[in-house]
């Protein structure tokens, strides 16, 4: 319990009840406290109705616990309602279970700027269910923590501020959902004091979504999903300003997607395993997307659009895996990363003032598709390893349309190609392979182009076509 419970005027219903038991408790008043402790297989009503305001302000305005075990199949249901404005005190909804089957379901409705609200959640057993809702308040608290198998946590709020909401599940095949539409979600304590919007999911076969909307009129709203396991998918989409995601999956077949729609928006997805699956979509302007994958056949991909100014950083490593696909809009930047064998980078940048970077290496049969389209686009695949393809049978194809555009790429080893096209003017083309039977062609249409072909080994080919 996160407060202390004040001895003052109030009113007290507890029930030691055993097995088969229902206990109802009402309660109408300015000050409520009420509490369960039931065993065996029992059902707990809890109702909690403020009509007045306490002249001392307490730290309580309506507290419920209820505890049960000793049985499965239990049912905890604790409702509360607050009336009028603010400084009505606070709510505090906490249920304890031991047991399976058992159903746990907490709301709480506090209008305009009520603060404190609290729901707290705790389940030991095989398919537990919990329902947290809270309506309106300010500086809300959701706290779920589940242990066992098949079990289902949801939290949702609704016209909420500041909040914080957590959900912590230990086995397989559970599932954890939260709704929350307000502002400054995720900013219970501050986000630099980690009191962010959470899931943490360990076991395989979890489910996480989060979906979360609000203008945040002076913080982030923040949200973290962490998955330890195989075969588990977290979803989160986001809506307003400033929002920030992260994803972390330690495991084999996972996969992560997240979709925000607004200014100034972030994702971070970090996934080590084999076979993993990155989804990042962001509207409007002054995005950023950095995925990072650790593993065999990840594939990667990043939509911006609708805006300017947005950055995509992809970080791929382990062989036999690797598909990065980039769509951004104008003003944007992306980087691409990939080591290993097997790797494809595929890019797309409508606009203007736009860079693409990629590089491979250590690995074979890499392939590298990109398409400019606009002024001032840049392509530089010997970013930072100073080396495209490291390896053989190694392809890439690259397309600029636009003025001003500049484009280079490197290959070091056998059986390479290199194709680029650039139509538009003052462009500049340089291809440098290292190896043998490697074959360059640069196609420009236009004025004012420049196109270099530098290329040391055997039998290798180069084209130069300039209309």
């Amino acid at each position: 319990m996160k407060k202390i419970i004040l001895s003052v005027a109030l009113i007290f219903a507890t029930s030691m009840l055993f097995a088969q038991s229902t206990a109802t408790t009402t309660q109408s008043g300015d000050l409520q406290l009420s509490e369960v402790n039931q065993t065996g297989s029992n059902t707990a009503t809890v109702t909690q109705n403020q009509t007045g305001t306490p002249s001392n302000n307490p730290a309580y305005m309506n507290n419920a616990v209820v505890n049960q075990s000793g049985g499965d199949g239990n049912t905890a249901t604790i409702l509360q309602d607050e009336l009028g404005n603010g400084n009505k005190g606070y709510n505090d909804a906490i249920i304890d279970q031991i047991g399976s089957g058992n159903t746990s379901t907490q709301t709480t409705y506090a209008p305009n700027s009520n603060s404190g609200q609290d729901v707290e959640a705790w389940q030991e057993g095989i398919g537990n269910t919990v329902t947290q809702n809270i309506q309106g308040g300010y500086t809300d608290y959701f706290y779920v923590k589940q242990t066992g198998n098949d079990n289902t946590a949801t939290q949702t709020g609704t016209g909420i501020t500041t909040n914080t909401a957590r959900i912590f599940q230990d086995g397989t095949n559970n599932t954890a959902t939260q709704t929350l539409a307000g502002s400054n979600n995720g900013y219970y304590g501050g986000i630099y004091s980690n009191e962010r919007i959470l899931i943490e999911q360990n076991g395989d076969d979890n489910m996480a979504t989060q979906t979360f909307t609000g203008h945040g009129s002076s913080h982030g709203n923040s949200a973290d999903i962490n998955q330890f396991g195989n075969n588990n998918t977290a979803t989160q989409e986001g809506n307003g300003r400033n929002l920030y995601a992260d994803f972390n999956q330690i495991g084999n077949n996972n996969t992560a997607s997240s979709k925000q729609t607004g200014e100034a928006q972030q994702v971070f997805v970090d996934q080590m395993g084999d076979k993993n699956q990155a989804t990042v979509w962001q509207d409007h302007e002054g995005n950023f997307a950095d995925v990072n994958q650790n593993g065999y056949s990840d594939k990667a991909f990043v939509n911006q659009k609708y805006g300017s100014n947005n950055s995509a950083t992809i970080t791929q490593n382990g062989a036999t895996g690797g598909t990065t696909t980039l769509y951004p809009g104008v003003n944007n930047y992306a980087v691409v990363f990939q080591s290993g064998s097997n790797n494809q980078t595929t890019g797309t940048q409508t606009g203007y003032n736009n860079f693409l970077g990629t590089s491979q290496t250590v690995g074979s049969n890499n392939n590298i598709t990109a398409t400019q389209i606009g002024n001032d686009s840049s392509f530089d695949s010997s970013y930072v390893f100073d080396t495209t393809g490291w390896g053989y049978n190694n392809y890439a194809s690259l397309s600029q349309i636009g003025n001003g555009n500049n484009l280079t790429l490197y290959q070091n080893g056998t059986d390479n190609y290199a194709a680029s096209i650039q139509t538009g003017n003052s462009n500049f083309g340089s291809i440098s392979q290292t190896g043998n039977n490697n074959f360059g062609t640069l196609s420009s249409t236009g004025n004012g182009h420049s196109g270099t072909i530098t290329q040391t080994g055997n039998m290798n080919q180069s084209l130069i076509t300039q209309n």
